[in-house]
């Protein structure tokens, strides 16, 4: 006959231990432990540069938004403090959570493919202050109105944490305690970095949790919110009265440039030849364009065709070095560059910017 006080007394040592398993499980990675491919993702992630954002999630530059979300997947999991007990997995985590703050949105990751720079780092500021003096920026998306419930509007703000961020993504996530729940379900998002911590955008799923207000509290009407709601009828009715006026006063009283071109006649139109004073390139007009002009207009019209011409060639210049940089960013490849094509790449002609370098421009 078995022992009923053994067995009592060991279901309630199992009773206990999986207690305290769960206890330290829910208090976070107590004994800092972690396995090689933990320790290899924290340190390569740590290698890279703070705005490597495409080396920090390991993914090429043309991979699609679905790569991105798997590769923020599998290192937020490798790196989370929670699991991961390596002494700067909280870094490398923070680091992960950033580059796909950038990447994962579509706008932000253009700005970065476009100028290799941290799209928040450096004119936030200054577009967040134009933005704010211009009475029209955002209009669209102004609330009509005072409001006394609370949302954050139609797309939803608030600053999270990379932690929370991650509980987001996933959904839960699947490490107990805060996250509770699988990696599916949960509202999408697209993630900005700027100010002093990351905002979050909602676009599907529930309404995020507005700031809390006093109760019965409620924005009071002003004149100016008042008048930027009568701005769009103003703006119909008096906007075409004053186009036709400034219309007929600049008509009337700014004659339009005559046609020209530059360097040589192009007859029978185009044969009175004229000389830049500064840059002393020869253009050609049209004899029935400039027959009321006085040797003063005439002066004039030669400054005004410098500058037409430097506008036209810095234009071309900026097309031939676009074009030469997709020839150079082709003969990259995906594993090696192809010598052949960066040799053409290289020798890509560009006159409009060497005439520039010429003209000292």
């Amino acid at each position: 006959m078995p022992d009923a006080s053994a067995s009592g007394a060991s279901a309630s040592q199992n009773d206990g231990s999986s207690a305290r398993n769960r206890r330290e499980h829910n208090q976070g990675n107590q004994e800092r432990k972690y396995t090689a491919e933990q320790k290899a993702a924290v340190l390569r992630i740590r290698r890279c540069q703070p705005t490597a954002f495409y080396e920090i999630l390991d993914v090429q530059k043309t991979c699609s938004d679905g790569e991105i979300k798997k590769a923020y997947r599998k290192l937020s999991l490798l790196t989370h403090p929670d699991k991961n007990g390596h002494e700067h997995a909280d870094e490398a985590f923070k680091m992960v959570a950033r580059a796909f703050s950038v990447l994962g949105d579509k706008e932000k990751r253009e700005k970065y493919d476009r100028f290799g720079t941290d799209p928040d780092s450096r004119f936030a500021s200054a577009q967040a202050q134009a933005q704010a003096q211009n009475p029209f920026a955002g209009f669209a998306g102004r609330r009509a109105g005072g409001g006394g419930g609370g949302g954050a509007g139609m797309w939803g703000e608030e600053e999270i944490s990379p932690e929370e961020m991650f509980a987001r993504f996933f959904g839960g996530g699947g490490f107990g305690g805060p996250f509770g729940g699988g990696f599916d379900a949960g509202p999408q998002f697209v993630f900005n970095f700027g100010g002093p911590g990351i905002r979050v955008h909602q676009f599907g799923g529930a309404r995020p949790r507005g700031r809390p207000r006093n109760p019965g509290q409620e924005e009071p009407a002003s004149t100016w919110s008042t008048l930027v709601g009568l701005l769009p009828i103003l703006l119909l009715v008096i906007w075409p009265l004053l186009s036709s006026i400034f219309s007929g006063i600049t008509s009337s009283s700014t004659p339009a440039t005559p046609s020209m071109v530059f360097d040589d006649p192009h007859p029978p139109l185009y044969t009175v030849e004229r000389t830049m004073p500064n840059l002393k390139v020869k253009y050609y007009l049209n004899p029935a364009d400039i027959q009321s002009y006085s040797p003063s207009k005439l002066y004039s019209l030669d400054k005004k065709a410098e500058v037409l011409l430097v506008q036209q060639l810095r234009s071309r210049c900026e097309s031939e070095m676009a074009h030469k940089r997709q020839l150079q960013e082709a003969a990259q490849g995906w594993f090696f560059p192809d010598p052949e094509k960066m040799e053409v790449a290289n020798a890509y002609p560009m006159p409009a910017c060497q005439r520039l370098n010429t003209l000292r421009l």
